[in-house]
């Protein structure tokens, strides 16, 4: 059976109904359902059942309810015997990746999706107050080392690289009107769009350090394990091996970029070592599986968030 590297999804990757064909499919993929509603006093599968997507795109339900999709794949592929040789999760990803890897249990995890959740959409709100209208836009035909060239020797201020989605994509976030001052020298240095993007905060920047701080003192109440299987932080693109290392990493994320180039690049090494492993979104969506397929990494990332893909995958081999 071949082995899997999980790369799991975050926010954005979320729609109506998600994963009920997992639990309908899994008494232990019910369980989790119970758990996660039961840690957060919220009845998750009456919300992802009759959720509309506005409902769903509010931060602090739109992190409980992917977060829920993910682990719920992983349990689905553990349950039918396929092993997990990495895992890597962007942005809220992150935390299924360390829950997939037993640095977190379930219990744990649900508790510090709720109140990471709360955290940023109280300090997105915080920093529009202070700091005006703030925003995020895709930045296409550029990579991150040159958008931060641009905005550094330009001397912009309060814009931010958040997302390195890939070598010819990344997400700016910060000020409006820094990016309104951007925008025409990135066109001008070689990017082909710069797409404003609906998002509720300024995630990955800056403008987040007072939830990180918070967030962080957090972490130190919660129990956190040494790693048990390999897993790629999004923060540095480098392994998490202690319990310490974890919690580190998690506080930061927050305030720093996502660098998920880095991580593909890594991830491919890891799969390039057996020819008996294969890269796979695991969890709601394909948003991975496309970046992947723009990396130019080659291979493919499959979709396995689904039961009709995790079935489809077995009846191959």
């Amino acid at each position: 059976m071949v082995n899997i590297i999980a790369l799991y999804p975050g926010q954005g990757s979320q729609y109506p109904q998600m994963a009920l064909d997992l639990y309908a499919s899994s008494q232990k993929v019910r369980e989790l359902f119970a758990l996660a509603s039961e840690q957060t006093r919220r009845d998750l599968h009456l919300l992802l059942e009759n959720g509309s997507e506005e409902d769903l795109k509010r931060t602090e339900v739109t992190q409980l309810v992917v977060t829920l999709a993910n682990r719920s794949a992983h349990l689905r592929l553990a349950e039918l015997g396929y092993s997990f040789v990495c895992h890597s999760g962007f942005s809220l990803g992150e935390l299924s990746a360390y829950a997939g890897a037993k640095i977190l249990d379930d219990a744990t995890l649900f508790t510090l999706v709720e109140k990471r959740s709360a955290l940023m959409a109280e300090a997105a709100v915080r920093a529009e107050e202070i700091h005006g209208k703030l925003g995020m836009a895709a930045v296409i035909g550029m990579g991150y080392d040159g958008v931060l060239a641009i905005l550094k020797e330009n001397s912009i201020t309060g814009l931010y690289p958040a997302n390195d989605n890939g070598p010819s994509q990344v997400v700016i976030s910060g000020l409006l009107s820094s990016m309104e001052e951007a925008k025409p020298l990135l066109m001008a240095s070689g990017a082909r769009r710069v797409l404003p993007l609906k998002v509720s905060g300024p995630f990955h920047t800056p403008f987040m350090d007072d939830a990180t701080k918070e967030f962080s003192a957090f972490l130190e109440s919660l129990p956190f394990h040494d790693a048990k299987e390999r897993v790629i932080s999004s923060v540095n693109a480098e392994e998490v091996v202690t319990a310490s290392q974890a919690r580190d990493l998690l506080g930061r994320q927050l305030a720093n970029p996502v660098r998920w180039t880095k991580v593909m690049q890594q991830v491919g090494a890891i799969r390039d070592e057996s020819d008996r492993t294969m890269l796979a979104e695991v969890g709601s969506g394909t948003v991975l599986t496309g970046l992947w397929k723009n990396s130019g990494l080659g291979g493919v990332s499959i979709p396995l968030g689904k039961e009709t893909e995790i079935q489809d995958m077995r009846k191959e081999g």
